[in-house]
């Protein structure tokens, strides 16, 4: 499974934006997940990672608009760490998959394929915490 850094204020937002693809608020109801995937966070620094499936396709839902993640989307391009045009295409490729099963670590941006790793290149950085017997 591949794992994306994500600043940690960001991380629950991303993960929900992307469950939102699946299943679009208005048409949410209790029994819905809320957060796509899993995040994990380092031990020691308190950095984030999306933990996202790696041979998981989803449906992206055909009332699905992407407002929801666009809006996030938005504040990654504010802070710099996503480009307006990595942006719109994501945008795009959201409505223009809607209905249709999609692997989610496709959208990842051009740009942020420097923070995505493996699980070994997690635990060579330290994020899965050894208790004191090694494990």
């Amino acid at each position: 499974m591949p794992y994306v850094s994500v600043s940690p204020q960001y991380a629950e937002q991303l993960s929900r934006g992307i469950m939102r693809l699946l299943r679009p608020s208005h048409l949410r109801d209790d029994n819905w997940t809320d957060l796509y995937c899993g995040i994990v966070t380092h031990p020691t620094t308190g950095e984030t990672a999306l933990n996202l499936p790696e041979n998981e396709t989803v449906p992206i839902h055909a009332q699905a608009d992407g407002a929801e993640l666009s809006a996030l989307l938005n504040v990654f391009v504010e802070d710099g760490s996503l480009t307006q045009e990595e942006a719109d295409g994501i945008g795009v490729a959201v409505r223009l998959n809607a209905g249709k099963k999609v692997s989610v670590i496709d959208f990842i941006p051009p740009s942020w394929q420097p923070y995505v790793y493996t699980y070994e290149e997690m635990e060579e950085n330290g994020w899965w915490a050894v208790n004191e017997e090694g494990v």
